[in-house]
C-alpha cells in the first residue's frame, strides 16, 4: 500500500465511521477533488461534521494515525491484503461513476484499467442442466474475446462463470459479501485462491473479517453491475438474488441480458419474466451481449482468440462412461466414480488423468473430481 493509498484510506475511512454519513453523501463530497490536496473543508458544513473533518485533515497534516487504524493497515500488510479508494487511480473506472460507491475496497490479487469493459454473470445457486450449459457457452466465447467476468463466487452460476473463466486464462473478479479473509462458502476456496494465483481479483467492501451476513449479499450485488459495463442473468427463480442485482443494473443505467428458459422451470421464471417485460434483452451468445457495445469497447480488444475455443476430442468408451457421471458443480470421490461406472479404482485414476489431460475434467483436493464443460 502506498503513502497515498494509506491517507486516502484513513480520511475516507473515518468519515465512513461518522455517524449519519453514508457512501451517498461521501460521494458528494469527493466527487468534486481528486487528490485530499484539492479538499475545500467548507463542504462538510452542511453535513454539520466540520469539526470531525478537520480533526482527520489535521492528523493527516501531522501523520498522526490512530492506534485503531494502524492496526487495520498492519492487518491488511500481514494478510497481503490490498486497498484501492475513489481517489485512487485503480479504482474500477464504471463502479466510480454509480450512484453509491464504495469508498473504498479491499482486495487480494491485482486490479486492471481493462475491468472497464467486462460483463457480470449471475444466477441461480441450483442451476439445471441447461443453465450450467448456457452459462459455461457465453463465458467460453465471452473469454475468447477478452472479456473479463464480474461474479459472486456463490455456489452454481457464480461458481461456474469463474472457473469456466480461469479454464480460459482470463480476467476475473469474485465480489464478496462477506469480509475479504472470509471465504463463503467454503467450498469456493479453490476458486478464491486460483483467482488471485491466476492474476484476477477477489474483492470486498466489508470489514476484513466480516461474516457473510444476508443484508451484505445486497450490497455487493450493487458492486458486480456497478463494475460491469452489463450484467447477463444465466437462470433464476422470481424471487432470486440474482433479480436485485437485475435491479441495480437497471439503475446504474447498464445493460441488462438475460438467457431464456424453459416456461415450465421455475429457475427459468425470473429471466423469463424480465424478457417478457422488455427489461432485459434476450441473449443466447456472447455476440448478443458484445453486439451492444461495439461503441464502447475498441475493436483491437475484441480480437477473438482462437485458440481458445476448443474442439471435444475424441473418447474411449471408458472416458465416456466416467465423464457421464461427472457434475459441472458438484465435486465426485473417486471412490463414488467407481460405484457409479462399476469400474475399479485404478482403472478410473488412470482413464480420469486422461480427461484432465484433455481439459473435460478438473481434480480438486481429496481425489474429487468436477466436470468442465
Amino acid at each position: 500500500m502506498t503513502e497515498k493509498t494509506l491517507t486516502n484510506f484513513y480520511f475516507l475511512h473515518s468519515l465512513k465511521g461518522i455517524p449519519n454519513l453514508g457512501v451517498v453523501k461521501i460521494k458528494s463530497v469527493t466527487e468534486n477533488f481528486k487528490s485530499l490536496n484539492e479538499i475545500d473543508t467548507s463542504v462538510f458544513r452542511k453535513f454539520n461534521i466540520f469539526s470531525e473533518v478537520e480533526k482527520i485533515i489535521d492528523n493527516i497534516n501531522n501523520n498522526r494515525y490512530p492506534d485503531e487504524f494502524l492496526k487495520i493497515a498492519e492487518r491488511c500488510r500481514d494478510n497481503k491484503i490490498e486497498i484501492t479508494t475513489v481517489l485512487d487511480d485503480d479504482y474500477p473506472v464504471n463502479l466510480r461513476n454509480i450512484y453509491d460507491p464504495p469508498p473504498f475496497l479491499y482486495y487480494k490479487g491485482k486490479l486492471y484499467e481493462k475491468d472497464r469493459y467486462s460483463i457480470g454473470i449471475v444466477g441461480t445457486r441450483y442451476p439445471s442442466d441447461y443453465g450450467r450449459f448456457s452459462c459455461l457457452k457465453i463465458v467460453k466465447e465471452l473469454s475468447a474475446m477478452n472479456i473479463p467476468i464480474i461474479s459472486g463466487m456463490a455456489m452454481g452460476i457464480d461458481f461456474l462463470a469463474h472457473k469456466k473463466c480461469l479454464e480460459h486464462s482470463n480476467l476475473t473478479y469474485a465480489v464478496l459479501g462477506s469480509g475479504i479473509n472470509v471465504i463463503y462458502p467454503k467450498s469456493s476456496k479453490y476458486i478464491y485462491d486460483t483467482i488471485i494465483e491466476q492474476g484476477g481479483a477477489v474483492l470486498s467492501e466489508f470489514d476484513i473479517d466480516a461474516k457473510p451476513d444476508k443484508v451484505n449479499f445486497p450490497r455487493r450485488n450493487r458492486i458486480i453491475s456497478g463494475i460491469s459495463l452489463g450484467v447477463v442473468i444465466v437462470e433464476s427463480g422470481i424471487r432470486g438474488g440474482s433479480l436485485i442485482t437485475a435491479e441495480f443494473t437497471i439503475d446504474q443505467n447498464r445493460e441488462l441480458f438475460a438467457v431464456p428458459g424453459n416456461i415450465n422451470s421455475s429457475q427459468s421464471d425470473g429471466c423469463n419474466e424480465l424478457l417478457k417485460k422488455n427489461f432485459a434483452k434476450l441473449v443466447t451468445n456472447a455476440e448478443d451481449i458484445i453486439s451492444e457495445f461495439r461503441y464502447r469497447i475498441p475493436e483491437e480488444f475484441l480480437t477473438i482468440r482462437q485458440e481458445k475455443i476448443l474442439k471435444t476430442p475424441e473418447l474411449n468408451v471408458f472416458e465416456e462412461n466416467i465423464l457421464g457421471k461427472l457434475d459441472f458443480v458438484k465435486p465426485l470421490h473417486i471412490d463414488e466414480i467407481s460405484c457409479q461406472t462399476k469400474m475399479n479404482v485404478s482403472d478410473c485414476l488412470v482413464n480420469l488423468l486422461t480427461l484432465e489431460f484433455k481439459g473435460l475434467v478438473n481434480q480438486l483436493p481429496g481425489k474429487n473430481f468436477l466436470r468442465n464443460a
